[in-house]
């Protein structure tokens, strides 16, 4: 333990840019991804054990950096650390670095799923189960944290068009993979070869790859990082999308092809009602006689991405904006 913390110590820390993890680059080219948690969290040795579980899961697809050692939580270092690879990149360039971060997921998806016994969590109903998490943010920072009564309209109608469509998607068979959940594109680290790396493990779980092509090309999500901030045509989403079908043979894709639309549209709903738990989650005023551990804080980010994040917020709940993201599909 105490060459691991020198190590830490003599290492680079990174800027703040989640609020999951701090990293810092060790010296001999490694990465030390510290997961955060408070003293005693009884859930941070699982957590931390299912994300190593998913590094080594993945690592055969050559797009995700290799775990090379588990730091268990101990005093000190309450949620644990994992080391790994340290990817020397950039974020992706977007458009023109889409056909990367298609290589990258098509390698993903197509890897085994887990076995039974594996701590990787596994959806059995991709569709019902978003929704049901969609419905809980919905009714808790909905109305709380969208100003604007029309935007407020517009995404509740999504989601009532959305819960009319749950009992015919909840009878029919969805194709399953090992799925990212996060895969917003700043979550990809291109390297000096053109590669896509994908570096945040820490939602990999058996759902639907349908949700990864979604949040790697939906406004919401290529808004969010302050290295990318573009907003992707609909037909360069449209190639993005066709791309990936090709690549991942006639078969698999006759069985994905009904599920992308619904499941694009529920992607939607989940990434805006996760920002409005972040609106919700990041100004409540913190009580420090009475810490609500599960409240959600801005509080370490870089001031950089803090701004930029707050400032995508506001114009991912505009009126017009939503009208405009919807208008792909109605």
């Amino acid at each position: 333990m105490a060459d691991f913390l020198d190590a830490l110590c003599a290492g680079e820390r990174l800027p703040a840019t989640g609020t999951a993890h701090g990293h810092v680059r060790l010296a001999n080219g490694l990465l030390a991804r510290i997961a955060y948690a408070h003293e005693g969290d009884p859930s941070a040795a699982t957590r931390l054990a299912v994300q190593a579980e998913a590094f080594r899961h993945l690592m055969p697809a050559g797009r995700t950096p290799a775990l090379h050692d588990v730091i268990v939580p101990r005093p000190g270092l309450p949620g644990g650390a994992l080391i790994v690879d340290f990817i020397e990149g950039r974020a992706p360039r977007l458009p023109e670095e889409l056909p990367a971060l298609v290589d990258t997921l098509a390698r993903l998806h197509a890897l085994p799923l887990p076995l039974a016994a594996s701590p990787i969590p596994r959806q059995a109903n991709p569709f019902l189960e978003t929704l049901e998490a969609i419905e809980l943010n919905a009714m808790r920072f909905l109305d709380k944290a969208v100003v604007d009564a029309g935007a407020r309209a517009e995404i509740a109608e999504e989601l009532r068009l959305m819960r009319g469509m749950a009992l015919a998607f909840a009878r029919r068979a969805q194709p399953l993979t090992v799925a990212l959940a996060d895969t917003h594109p700043g979550n990809f680290i291109v390297d000096a070869a053109g590669l896509a790396w994908f570096v945040d493990l820490e939602k990999v779980h058996v759902g639907s790859p349908a949700i990864d092509l979604a949040h790697a090309t939906l406004a919401t999500s290529t808004l969010w990082h302050p290295d990318i901030g573009v907003r992707l045509s609909r037909d360069e989403v449209q190639g993005f999308y066709a791309s990936y079908l090709d690549r991942i043979g006639s078969k698999r894709a006759d069985a994905l092809r009904p599920w992308l639309q619904p499941m694009r549209r529920l992607t939607w709903l989940r990434t805006t009602l996760f920002m409005a738990r972040w609106r919700v989650e990041t100004r409540r005023p913190r009580d420090p006689s009475n810490l609500d551990l599960g409240q959600w804080s801005d509080s370490g980010l870089e001031p950089r991405m803090k701004a930029h994040i707050d400032a995508t917020i506001d114009r991912c709940f505009d009126r017009e904006f939503v009208r405009g993201v919807r208008a792909e599909w109605l």
